[in-house]
């Protein structure tokens, strides 16, 4: 089996790289410290046919070659939108931060969640931080995405208090694989409701998580294309 090695870049900077080879990548859900932003996100996805989860937070598991710093997808039609995550990389010794997308096909979602994660790619960031780096002021982060050209609409506009931290993120998906975190584990962090209804579809969907403090930020931004090269 091919293994799936990203190219990522220590605060951005390209004369700062790391190989980052992905075992195993984890999607967490509903996973947010405020009940209200949990229960908007949970009813969102209910207005397009997802069912509410038995409990909370949920954890799915994604397989390993569908983790990409690419900037463009293909889907078969308009049922799938990104979603505003930050993403933790388990390293040897190290805890890497990144930004990204779970990017899902809702349609399939309404009938198999776990089935639905893998028919698109989780996106991330070629940036990242050192979680011991920004650990301090962690709630202050803020993250927002955009859907359409030239960030037309904001999509999600967040700090990182609205979320599980991450030290209990990783104690607990270190529980759910046996007591043991080894690198090359990727979590994603769940997300926040978004500020326009519907869930819409978008050829372009952007996110960024900005550390005012640091003034650095991480960028993921990808186009979804729509296969539509074959007429009847």
């Amino acid at each position: 089996m091919r293994e799936n090695t990203l190219e990522l870049f220590i605060n951005g900077n390209p004369q700062r790289p790391i190989y980052y080879t992905v075992k195993k990548i984890i999607n967490a859900g509903y996973t947010g410290r405020n009940q209200e932003e949990v229960m908007k996100h949970i009813e969102e996805l209910k207005e397009v046919g997802v069912p509410a989860p038995d409990k909370i937070p949920t954890y799915f598991p994604k397989a390993a070659a569908l983790l990409t710093t690419d900037n463009y997808c293909e889907v078969i039609d308009k049922d799938s939108t990104g979603e505003a995550e930050y993403v933790l990389l388990v390293a040897d010794n190290e805890i890497y931060v990144a930004v990204g997308s779970d990017h899902t096909d809702r349609k399939l979602e309404v009938g198999n969640i776990p089935k639905a994660k893998q028919m698109c790619p989780n996106f991330i960031s070629r940036g990242v931080w050192k979680f011991d780096d920004i650990k301090e002021n962690w709630d202050d982060l803020k993250m927002r995405s955009w859907i359409g050209k030239d960030r037309a609409k904001i999509y999600q506009d967040t700090t990182l208090d609205a979320f599980m931290r991450p030290e209990e993120l990783l104690k607990r998906v270190k529980a759910l694989l046996g007591g043991k975190l080894e690198e090359g584990t990727v979590i994603f962090s769940g997300t926040v409701g978004a500020l326009i209804e519907g869930m819409p579809f978008s050829n372009t969907f952007d996110v960024e998580l900005k550390d005012e403090k640091r003034n650095e930020t991480l960028s993921c931004c990808y186009q979804i294309k729509i296969i539509d090269w074959i007429k009847e």
